[in-house]
């Protein structure tokens, strides 16, 4: 099943050095790294068709997108617009369509047929956390395909919002092509989210909390036990425990939480 996700890598990186030292050094910049020890527990309960996550085990997880919410609200949008502008107006007598009223209502209209149009010619859009291959997989913007990445290379913002901070420290990828931005919320805010990602993507420390990663915690310990259990790939804040206590002996003849736990400036 896992081999059905697997996505070649697109970009490898940001157009230049300098792009990427100056998204680094934004205001917005969120650091890769388990901030917090509090992250989403993703339940067995949330997994499959129509679900949270169409997919989840210790080798990948594909995300829903979300895809068809903004033609589906945008056109909904539009069409009340119009409705609004066109209610009690007699559309039979020519002095009801003067310059302002085509105005006010090709507006509108334009944009229906705009999200209409996108709705049904976008191409497929998909998430995906390929944690054996260390790649993401996130949308292009509107008609782009999309792009997969390195997960070591991708550069992660948080959002402003508006003035009432509404949509505020949400996680965004900054996308490689044009730089804009792809919401990626694994959580209630950006800093829960890049923990729960990060902790899930570094392939040598275990899975994170939630019940659908238990079916494979053992799996993935053997897994890591044969390789030798080699050192974290990503920094971390908190400790990042092993399923059982006895696992957690054992690995840490190997490593320790202690010896891993860095102070990260965000």
């Amino acid at each position: 099943m896992t081999d059905k996700f697997y996505r070649p890598i697109t970009h490898q990186g940001y157009k230049s050095k300098k792009v990427e030292e100056g998204l680094k050094n934004s205001f917005h910049h969120v650091p890769k790294g388990v901030l917090r020890k509090e992250v989403l527990h993703v339940q067995s309960e949330n997994v499959g068709k129509n679900k949270e996550f169409y997919y989840v085990d210790n080798n990948c997880m594909s995300l829903k997108t979300a895809s068809k919410v903004v033609p589906i609200w945008g056109g909904g949008i539009m069409l009340f617009t119009l409705i609004v502008f066109l209610w009690g107006e007699d559309v039979t007598d020519l002095n009801t369509w003067d310059i302002g009223m085509f105005f006010f209502i090709g507006t509108p209209l334009f944009f229906l047929l705009f999200f209409i149009f996108y709705f049904f010619t976008m191409p497929k859009k998909e998430d995906i956390l390929d944690r054996m291959r260390g790649t993401i997989t996130f949308t292009g913007a509107f008609w782009g395909k999309n792009i997969t990445m390195p997960f070591s290379k991708v550069i992660f913002h948080f959002s402003t919002g508006g003035e009432n901070m509404v949509g505020a420290y949400m996680l965004q990828i900054v996308r490689p092509t044009n730089r804009t931005f792809r919401i990626f919320p694994y959580g209630r805010e950006c800093y829960e989210s890049i923990s729960g990602i990060v902790w899930y993507m570094d392939k040598n420390r275990p899975l994170p909390p939630g019940t659908a990663f238990d079916p494979y915690r053992d799996a993935d310990f053997e897994r890591r036990k044969a390789e030798g259990f080699p050192p974290p790939l990503y920094p971390s804040q908190v400790p990042t425990p092993e399923a059982t206590k006895e696992q957690q002996k054992e690995r840490d003849k190997y490593w320790r939480d202690l010896d891993y736990i860095t102070n990260i400036k965000y």
